[in-house]
């Protein structure tokens, strides 16, 4: 059985929710497709050098924002995309679906 992908316009729209969730503090995402494309890693980089974690209510933001326009994916049970946050090349926070539940 041939798992499906996700098509790539999901990119698209996932950068744009990305950015309108977070307004636009954070550099504009890059969206990498992972395991066969079932997964996306969204990786983001710090604008501001004084950045060092994300508040709650953002990382709240992003999953739903995120979760309106990623549609769930059968063989990713725990959840089928991850933002990663870096400063200066290394990561400083991660926000992964499973972290809020609608």
């Amino acid at each position: 059985m041939k798992i499906p992908a996700f098509h790539p316009e999901v990119a698209e729209k996932v950068a744009t929710a990305f950015v309108k969730a977070t307004g636009a503090r954070w550099s504009f995402p890059r969206v990498d497709m992972q395991d066969k494309g079932t997964f996306m890693l969204i990786s983001v980089d710090a604008i501001s050098p004084d950045v060092r974690e994300v508040a709650h209510s953002i990382k709240e933001s992003i999953t739903l924002a995120l979760n309106e326009v990623i549609p769930s994916h059968p063989s990713q049970k725990f959840g089928n995309w991850m933002v990663v946050f870096f400063h200066e090349g290394k990561m400083y926070e991660t926000v992964h679906p499973s972290e809020f539940h609608p």
